[in-house]
């Protein structure tokens, strides 16, 4: 058992540039951290943050929707992302279509379940002679590459934590953004992505998934739904992405990346390693920085004073309104 595990909830949005640079931060961090302290552990959770939720599908092109967000200083912008994506092995290309990105949400949020279920798997007691099986993949020296439908879903060599469907099915959704040109309000894209990263056993089951604006109170809404139950987890899926943006607003973010860690300190924009680092330092260090046993993992949400500048962008609802 670890000594100490990291809770980071990550609010990012699918279709903004600064989250994939965020999230390639956070990882180096991680497994600089990790390498240091070995007895510590990282659980990341990703949560739904629209940008634009009125927006389009397959509306507009990727460089037009970062000329209308920072107008006059987008060259600025584009060269910026161009310098830190390569410190993190990204090459961002701009060309391609893009949109509204509620279904990408629910994609992920497919993957998060699936998780949750793995684990009550695993955490059940086994028939004597049989031992637990996990889904969950720990990172090692080198990639693992699995190709389907033409399209490739890698792991990061570079975690030392465990990767989940939901980080799997992050990390392919930003490269096949960003690197290769998808469209990820594409529903026929979305459907072979889940595929590719093993969510569904074939596109017509993603194609079914995605379209699916089941209403909470509706019984049968869960078993139209990849994957077993029929709780309220499993329904309103469109509903869900939006609350979740909601409640992110209502905690006072107004820009992705932005993070919640131990359910306790928020931080704000992309922010580097060694941002990172003071912050996992201080966290550990207090030990009070657990999350609160009532309510959820935001209820203990306070300490402004410890939300570091924010130095290395973000992209804000607020500059501009797409549609």
């Amino acid at each position: 058992m670890a000594e100490f595990t990291f809770e980071i909830e990550v609010y990012s949005d699918t279709i903004c540039p600064w989250c994939y640079i965020g999230k390639k931060t956070l990882e180096k961090a991680i497994a600089t951290y990790t390498a240091q302290h070995p007895a510590v552990d990282f659980k990341l959770t990703w949560k739904p943050f629209m940008l634009w939720p009125t927006a389009k599908t397959s509306a507009y092109q990727k460089g037009a929707i970062l000329h209308a967000i920072y107008g006059p200083r987008a060259p600025v912008m584009f060269e910026r992302l161009a310098r830190l994506g390569a410190l993190h092995g990204i090459d961002f290309r701009w060309e391609g279509k893009s949109g509204n990105s509620r279904d990408s949400h629910k994609l992920i949020l497919l993957a998060m379940e699936q998780d949750d279920d793995d684990t009550r798997s695993s955490s059940s007691p086994s028939p004597p002679g049989l031992e637990p099986t996990s889904t969950t993949a720990t990172a090692t020296t080198t990639a693992t590459t699995t190709t389907t439908n033409n399209s490739t879903a890698t792991t990061n060599p570079l975690l030392t934590y465990k990767q989940t469907k939901q980080e799997r099915t992050i990390a392919h959704l930003f490269a096949s953004a960003f690197e290769q040109g998808q469209d990820l309000s594409s529903r026929a894209f979305l459907a072979r992505a889940a595929v590719t990263l093993g969510l569904v056993g074939s596109e017509e089951e993603a194609l079914a998934y995605l379209e699916q604006q089941a209403d909470e109170e509706d019984p049968e809404a869960g078993r139209r739904q990849p994957g077993s139950g029929t709780g309220p987890a499993r329904r309103g899926l469109a509903k869900r992405v939006d609350e979740s943006s909601a409640r992110a607003r209502q905690i006072g973010m107004t820009a992705v990346p932005s993070y919640v860690v131990q359910g306790r300190w928020q931080v704000g924009g992309m922010q580097g390693e060694d941002v990172w680092l003071r912050i996992f330092e201080k966290v550990r260090a207090t030990k009070s920085g657990k999350k609160n046993e009532e309510g959820s993992s935001l209820d203990g949400l306070t300490t402004r004073e410890e939300q570091p500048t924010v130095t290395n962008g973000g992209m804000q609802k607020e500059s501009t309104e797409i549609r």
